[in-house]
């Protein structure tokens, strides 16, 4: 399984706490976005570039996606302007496993300065093993899927 995390500089140490433990899991994880957490980097250019990133590989079943800043919520808004594809910003494993049974989340997004390494974690692969239930929700996605910008 391919893992893809970006963050701004507020998500940064989220970022790669995450994708040590999930190394040490092994899963193949490739990190975007902040060098560190002491240089200011934009939430709305991380954003944008992961979604280019993201939309190369959205549909690879062995590959997902994650995005951090510091609250969870600039970021999922740059995504979110892209079409197919659907970040869901969450802070519970409730949350997560929602995002992806009712709205086939194909990113998730977390505030790195809102929670601990061991809640994201938790978060992550609830998220990760959750399957879209389809059905009644398929014809929301699909009219999500027609609107927001290509590239």
């Amino acid at each position: 399984m391919k893992i893809k995390i970006t963050s701004d500089h507020a998500g940064h140490e989220a970022k790669m706490e995450l994708a040590r433990r999930l190394e040490t899991e092994g899963y193949e994880v490739e990190t975007f976005g902040s060098k560190d957490a002491t240089t200011s980097v934009s939430y709305a250019d991380v954003g944008i570039e992961f979604a280019k990133e993201a939309k190369k590989h959205i549909n690879e079943k062995d590959t997902k996606f994650v995005a951090f800043c510091g609250s969870g919520i600039g970021i999922s808004i740059a995504l979110n302007r892209f079409k197919h594809i659907r970040c869901a910003r969450v802070s519970s494993e409730e949350e997560a496993k929602l995002a992806k049974l009712h709205n086939d989340a194909n990113i998730l997004c977390m505030g790195g300065r809102l929670l601990e390494p061991n809640k994201i974690e938790k978060i992550f692969h609830t998220w990760e093993q959750t399957e879209f239930e389809g059905g009644r929700h398929i014809p929301r996605i699909n009219k999500l899927d027609e609107v927001g910008q290509d590239k």
